[in-house]
């Protein structure tokens, strides 16, 4: 028996080591095929009319919304491109934003018969390590006569790489991804996949050292996520501003401790806002955004991915000559970064555009039905709540002993002390624009029906992450504002009772109010309750 069991074993047809690495090998070259695949139809050429030279892009939104390089487009009065993609045709297209700052271009298809354009979706640069496997595609050289791409194959060398540009406060890319994949010119403005197939980075530079413009393995791409952040910017075709913390800073031993190092101020900007807050020369910054800090690079990444505006906070430790003292924190709004480059504050796309590019935020919030209801709470400081509650089309604002009451037939009346008394004009029109710009108090179909006649008028940051801003027509300066997936990320409006512009922020994890620029620290957004209010408390009471 056990020589028969030996007789079998050895009989038996046994695995081949080689025949399956050839059949792994051969199968993640099958992926790597589907995905470039896929992809290449968005891939673009770019040039000028008349011009022999040119770069690359990529369609990231199939009504036809391109990323490019700064430098492909050349300079902010340029307004018409032509774009070749692989089907062989040469299509017009509209010169949108400009981000000269961190080299970045959007531009828009004119054709639009053509639409959905195929499309290649953005992806998580935050996500890529050193080794991982990234595809730059484009046409360097010129070398594709027909407008189908070049793929070049390479790794991840480093990440988050800092690469500054000329003059004292200008940035070039302060958020890179370095790559082997070999990139030259023509390559420009063309995008860095992922094994996915996602646009993790669009190709911008490359280190040349003596050997001329050619490639010597070092490229660097701008990173997706960074790109995410002016997104909303470039598609209203504004002129995109970096923040900056107008300072300088040192990694250095502590002054009063030799054992350790740390990040600190060595010079400050005579009109620096965070020297207002109570910054000073010497002093040790330790986090920013609540993000440890661990060296100046560091630090002007982190900075340098934000637009102009982005509330931020900074927590640093006063260093005098005698000792360290407690770490304290600031919030603020970040200062606008002087990038040497002419802006246009005014430069935004035409209404066409504005509704167009909001169409394709809208589009995105999630395919559910209304409520017939909501309860949003608002909690502050000291134990105080503000409770907003919707019903159909009533509204219903608590705030203490104070109440604003919007009945269904678009009256309403105010409760001050228990005493009801009918509504001023300023008290209407506040809630009928909470009504329509407050996003929590609204889902789905509701929210899309509310927001279908908006524009996209730029974007913003909220609570580290970005937003489009979606303008509402009408007075009030109302917008309603969503994050990526079509989330509601916060609003805007005019409030006619304090008379001053309100802004509500909710992230994962902040919450902000803001009113006429001044942060009112201490409140908190909870998460909307769907459950519809009972319909006597839109009732007017019986005297």
């Amino acid at each position: 028996m056990l020589t028969a069991a030996l007789l079998t074993i050895a009989l038996s047809p046994q695995s081949d080591p080689s025949t399956d690495d050839l059949e792994a090998v051969l199968a993640a070259e099958r992926t790597r095929i589907e995905a470039m695949d896929r992809v290449q139809p968005a891939v673009c050429s770019v040039m000028h009319r008349g011009s022999p030279g040119g770069g690359s892009g990529v369609i990231f939104d199939p009504l036809g919304f391109v990323l490019t390089n700064f430098h492909v487009v050349g300079k902010p009065t340029v307004s018409e491109m032509l774009v070749g993609l692989p089907d062989g045709n040469l299509y017009e297209a509209t010169v949108l934003g400009i981000d000269p700052g961190s080299d970045l271009a959007v531009l828009l298809l004119d054709d639009e018969a053509r639409r959905p354009w195929p499309h290649a979706p953005l992806g998580d640069s935050d996500d890529l390590l050193v080794g991982e496997t990234v595809f730059a595609m484009g046409n360097p050289f010129l070398l594709a006569t027909d407008f189908t791409p070049t793929v070049t194959w390479g790794i991840v060398s480093g990440t988050h790489r800092y690469q500054p540009g000329p003059g004292n406060r200008a940035l070039v890319y302060p958020d890179c991804i370095q790559v082997d994949s070999p990139v030259n010119p023509g390559n420009s403005g063309g995008p860095l996949f992922n094994a996915r197939g996602e646009v993790v980075g669009i190709n911008g530079r490359i280190s040349v050292r003596d050997r001329g413009r050619v490639n010597v393995g070092v490229g660097f791409a701008i990173a997706s996520n960074q790109i995410r952040n002016f997104l909303g910017d470039l598609m209203a075709g504004r002129h995109a501003e970096h923040g900056t913390l107008d300072l300088n800073a040192w990694f250095m031993r502590a002054p009063h401790d030799p054992e350790r190092s740390g990040v600190f101020v060595q010079a400050l900007f005579e009109d620096s806002l965070v020297g207002d807050f109570g910054l000073a020369l010497g002093d040790e910054i330790t986090h920013f955004c609540d993000v440890p800090v661990r060296s100046a690079n560091q630090l002007a990444t982190l900075v340098g991915v934000l637009p102009s505006g982005t509330w931020v906070s900074l927590t640093f430790r006063p260093v005098d000559e005698e000792a360290v003292g407690e770490p304290q924190r600031i919030e603020f709004p970040l200062p606008t970064l002087d990038t040497g480059s002419s802006h246009d504050p005014e430069r935004i796309a035409s209404q066409d555009v504005l509704e167009l590019a909001a169409s394709s935020v809208v589009g995105r919030i999630p395919a559910t039905f209304d409520a017939p209801g909501a309860t949003l709470e608002l909690r502050g400081p000291n134990g105080r709540v503000v409770t907003l509650r919707r019903l159909g089309e009533r509204l219903r604002i608590d705030d203490g002993a104070t109440a604003l009451v919007r009945t269904g037939d678009g009256e309403g009346f105010r409760i001050d002390d228990g005493v009801v008394v009918d509504l001023e004009p300023e008290h209407h029109e506040k809630l009928a624009r909470v009504l329509r710009t407050n996003p929590w108090l609204r889902r789905g179909a509701g929210l899309r029906e509310i927001l279908a006649s908006g524009r996209l008028t730029g974007g913003v940051m909220v609570g580290a992450r970005p937003a489009y801003r979606i303008e509402l027509p009408g007075d009030g300066r109302r917008q309603v504002w969503l994050f990526e997936d079509g989330n509601p990320a916060g609003c805007r409006y005019r409030d006619p009772v304090r008379r001053g512009v309100v802004e509500l922020h909710r992230g994962p994890t902040t919450s902000r109010i803001v009113i006429d620029g001044e942060l009112f620290p201490g409140w908190v957004i909870e998460a909307p309750s769907f459950d519809s209010p009972p319909p006597d408390l839109f009732e007017r009471p019986v005297r």
